[in-house]
């Protein structure tokens, strides 16, 4: 055959053989990369699937893979869904065998398991591996899945699914959660933030297979099939793609698109009524469902949206209010809502009346003070406490009818009856007790909102001392170079927060190895070098023996990066809370009362008032002698946030914000005192301020929020009852009260009558 005719046959069978984007071999190697907003992709084989930055909304970009041959480009996987790159940002399968996203700020997150491998494979069924000399496997995306399973990968025991935030708008992490329990083996459904035992079962112990043929099943450990979810799907199975996804509304459900369409069709689903899933339309909404096909959310009376653009990010109560107040009946009335119920709450019935009629039930909840709402069905009323998480009205609540207690009017602060403990109080210190009452329930609303979508005169303050300790260096600039060699190129991360990655390192100054945490601010820093390096200045000059060192700086082209000593006991967080064995009482009264004077420093006594912004476990450090230090304090100025004017851009976390961050009026250092009252009642309660397990322990007290239960045991003079387990507490009872009403002081929910720091 002539050379010029059997040219075009080879070059037409070598298309056929590597695809139309000429890959010459399907294996990646080592030294490859790819960036993002660049269209480069590592693509399978058949170009099926592809791993590369998927972009979103915002110019941004997640490390993922996706379908890469139909309209929708659909993600499947992604190594950043809750932070997400900036273009230019690389992934990089290193010349050591490492494979790292590197964002563009120079923040470095490892994707694989540090094992080094040899090259890299986006395989035809979805999967992308690492492999080592021999081509065994020692990473996969499969063993990490995000919000998909594929054909072939299944959810073995212990694994997870979590849905994303908002559908294709936000890819984050949201709030439902397939898993296939490692404890006891089954297949749940549950709103994983709200400790929720599961909405959605299956009772049988084994794994959950995604077969090649496209069916799911569950399979014991002698691989037999125990269970069937797929009955039917399409035939050939190969002229399909397939996957199986937790949807943002919490549903799990399986799709098939053929290769030459442009939708997906559900083919199976874990159920069919919308709106099964609990808290779906977050605290105090409704999720409505008349015919089992479409789905909305609406406020329940008397609450509007957090989020008037996303009401399914929840509802807050127009009108906080002390239901068990003196004549706090004339202050509501109780609104019937047909055809509709809370249903099996994560919180559980408060309690259940049997053999009443409507009216009946009504009368209970309007009589029972700590009742928020109820429904009745078959002559039984059941009645609910706050907050109301599942409110429900769908084909399945026909008949079903729904009562909630409205506010008519704003309530005036009640008197409560002083407390009938033997112990005395100052009344000048803690004001009325009315008025903490109204602290707490502002509290319980704030906390329940954002978490389903935040005494004794001269008992705080000392003499304080200005000598704190020092690691020997003095405050100053570093060149990045420095830093990155510090850190030996930012390889070992202590921590993310809100503001940067934050990275330990060892300095060698003076022929001495000196440990540091290096920070790497993320967020856009409008300033000039000048106004930036003035307010490091006054971070800089900050010394106390209760704040972390600020010790140095780095400003280079976009970085800015800041040196502070090293706490080697991590954080108060996981030393009050994460430990088998809790720290004792006399270390936790020290601990607090160290923050109390650091907190006094940044108010009143540094050169340049500071507002924190931000106080919470998390944030105060523990040094080598477990010395209590805050960190972070200074950074909403250099992060260009005006911390003493009116602000609308919610700072904080949730359940230690103080209430005017809410209402938009101008903070001061009374938002720091709010936060340091809800964590002085942790410390010296032992545990965090809401604690949803105390649900699934069946705790005979109602000691899910933490200051609720604290308030209405001082109320009912038994205050002995919160550290009950706690011996070596109740053998310095006083001084657990004087602390207690001091916290309960400092949270009140106007910041004129709550005390400031140097009053306590």
């Amino acid at each position: 055959m002539d050379l010029r005719t059997l040219l075009p046959c080879v070059l037409a069978l070598l298309v056929n053989l590597y695809g139309l984007h000429g890959q010459t071999s399907p294996n990646i190697s080592l030294g490859s990369s790819i960036t993002a907003g660049s269209n480069t992709s590592w693509r399978s084989p058949s170009g099926d699937y592809a791993f590369g930055f998927y972009p979103i909304s915002g110019g941004l970009y997640l490390a993922g893979i996706w379908f890469d041959k139909i309209p929708a480009k659909t993600l499947v996987w992604t190594a950043n869904r809750d932070s997400p790159a900036e273009a230019r940002s690389t992934v990089q399968l290193t010349a050591a065998g490492r494979l790292l996203l590197n964002y563009f700020n120079s923040t470095v997150q490892p994707i694989d398991s540090g094992v080094l491998a040899s090259f890299g494979l986006m395989q035809d069924n979805g999967n992308f591996v690492l492999k080592d000399a021999n081509s065994a496997d020692i990473w996969q995306s499969f063993d990490s899945p995000t919000d998909t399973i594929l054909r072939g990968q299944g959810l073995a025991t212990g694994r997870k699914l979590y849905s994303n935030s908002k559908g294709t708008i936000d890819y984050s992490t949201g709030n439902f959660m397939l898993e296939m329990q490692s404890f006891d083996g089954k297949l749940v459904l549950s709103a994983y933030r709200f400790a929720d035992p599961g909405y959605w079962l299956i009772d049988t112990r084994g794994s959950l297979v995604f077969n090649l043929s496209g069916f799911m099943y569950i399979v014991n450990s002698s691989n037999d099939t125990v269970y069937s979810l797929t009955r039917n799907i399409p035939t050939p199975v190969e002229d399909y793609y397939h996957r199986a996804t937790i949807n943002d509304h919490g549903n799990f459900q399986q799709f098939v698109h053929h290769k030459n369409g442009s939708n997906w069709t559900l083919v199976w689903s874990a159920f069919d009524d919308p709106c099964t899933a609990n808290s779906i339309c977050g605290v105090y909404g409704m999720c409505s469902s008349p015919d089992n096909e479409t789905q909305t959310c609406n406020c329940l009376p008397g609450h509007t949206p957090l989020d008037p653009d996303n009401v399914f990010k929840g509802c807050r109560p127009k009108t906080v209010m002390n239901y068990c107040a003196e004549n706090s009946r004339d202050n509501f009335t109780v609104e019937l809502i047909e055809d509709a119920d809370f249903v099996s709450d994560t919180l559980g019935d408060l309690s259940h009346v049997d053999n009443v009629d409507m009216e009946e039930c009504k009368k209970a909840i309007i009589d029972d003070c700590n009742s928020l709402a109820a429904s009745w069905a078959n002559s039984t009323c059941r009645k609910k406490r706050t907050p109301l998480v599942n409110a429900k009205k769908s084909v399945s609540t026909k008949g079903i009818k729904a009562l909630i207690k409205v506010p008519i009017k704003v309530p005036i602060n009640p008197d409560i009856p002083k407390p009938t403990n033997k112990k005395k109080f100052n009344s000048r210190a803690f004001l009325e007790i009315g008025s903490i009452i109204t602290a707490i329930l502002a509290f319980l609303f704030g906390v329940a909102a954002i978490y389903y979508n935040p005494a004794a005169q001269r008992f705080i303050k000392r003499k304080y001392s200005l000598t704190g300790n020092t690691i020997g260096i003095n405050f100053r600039e570093f060149t990045f170079q420095e830093l990155q060699e510090a850190t030996n190129g930012f390889n070992k991360a202590l921590g993310r927060g809100s503001s940067g990655q934050v990275y330990k390192g060892i300095l060698l100054l003076n022929n001495t190895h000196i440990e540091i945490a290096v920070k790497q601010l993320e967020s856009d820093i409008e300033k000039s070098r000048e106004e930036f390096m003035t307010e490091l200045k006054i971070i800089g000059r900050t010394h106390h023996k209760n704040l972390v060192r600020l010790l140095g700086f780095c400003i280079e082209n976009d970085q800015h990066l800041l040196v502070y000593e090293f706490m080697s006991n991590g954080t108060l967080s996981d030393f009050l809370f994460n430990k088998i064995e809790s720290p004792g009482w006399v270390q936790r009264v020290d601990m607090a009362l160290g923050m109390a004077r650091g907190l006094l420093y940044l108010h009143d006594e540094c050169h340049t008032q500071i507002i924190h912004c931000d106080i919470k476990p998390e944030n105060v450090l523990l040094d080598r002698n477990y010395t209590a230090k805050i960190s972070d304090f200074g950074l909403s100025k250099l992060l260009n946030k005006d911390q003493t004017r009116t602000d609308t851009n919610l700072r904080g976390t949730a359940g230690y914000i103080a209430p005017e961050w809410l209402r938009n009026v101008p903070v001061t250092t009374k938002v720091d005192v709010y936060s340091f009252g809800v964590m002085l009642l942790e410390i010296i309660c032992g545990r965090r301020h809401i604690e949803m397990n105390r649900v699934e322990e069946e705790s005979e007290e109602d000691d899910l929020f933490l200051p609720v239960w604290v308030v209405s045991c001082v109320i009912s003079g038994n205050l002995e009852t919160v550290v009950s387990h706690d011996p070596e507490v109740l053998s310095d009872f006083e001084r657990f009260e004087r602390m207690a009403m001091v916290g309960l002081w400092c949270i009140n929910p106007d910041p004129i009558p709550r005390p400031s720091m140097n009053k306590l």
